[in-house]
């Protein structure tokens, strides 16, 4: 089964150990990031959703999770193939010290995730079945062995984020069924 996901994750610590401690939503500390994230946008609140649910968000919505520690959002909208191209507003969005992109299309046989630490990149990959590497920057993390995007991408969200949305499930795994998250409508037009 082909999986998409959009995932930027920004942490003071171990992303894996906050999500793992299923955190208290700070709800108001939501709509302050949804803000930021899309500034002279018209952002409204639509709903409640669980991160597990939110990880491929529709046009126009963006799901925000913000925790003691750590802030999470899935847009598409600042998804860019190449991590090195991440926004740097988005990159300096919440203050905190480390910076975890992840994305994964399974149609499109594309993955990419890039993390960055006090601002700067330390290692950024994106790679497609046809025409195959976009973009390789850094060097390469422990889980980088698999060949297929999907795959890669599959372990890429299980090494940085703590969980497999291919069943690949650890025992210590990450439930993002417990993680809520806040959607918003974003509406940059007439």
């Amino acid at each position: 089964m082909a999986f998409n996901d959009t995932l930027v994750v920004w942490s003071d610590g171990n992303p894996i150990d906050v999500l793992r401690a299923c955190p208290v939503l700070d709800k108001p500390a939501t709509r302050v990031l949804a803000g930021r994230l899309f500034p002279g946008a018209a952002v409204r609140e639509i709903g409640d959703e669980l991160l597990a649910d939110a990880l491929n968000p529709p046009q126009h919505v963006v799901y925000v999770g913000c925790f003691a520690g750590l802030d999470l959002v899935c847009s598409w909208t600042l998804t860019p193939q190449r991590p090195s191209e991440l926004h740097p507003a988005v990159l300096a969005a919440t203050g905190r010290r480390q910076v975890l992109l992840h994305a994964a299309h399974g149609d499109a046989e594309w993955c990419a995730f890039g993390v960055w630490r006090d601002g700067a990149l330390l290692r950024s990959l994106s790679v497609c079945a046809n025409p195959g590497v976009l973009e390789d920057l850094g060097e390469p993390l422990p889980f980088e062995t698999a060949d297929r995007p999907a795959e890669l991408g599959d372990r890429a969200l299980q090494a940085l984020i703590g969980f497999s949305r291919a069943g690949h499930d650890r025992l210590d795994d990450v439930d993002p069924e417990l993680i809520p998250v806040v959607a918003y409508r974003v509406s940059t037009g007439s």
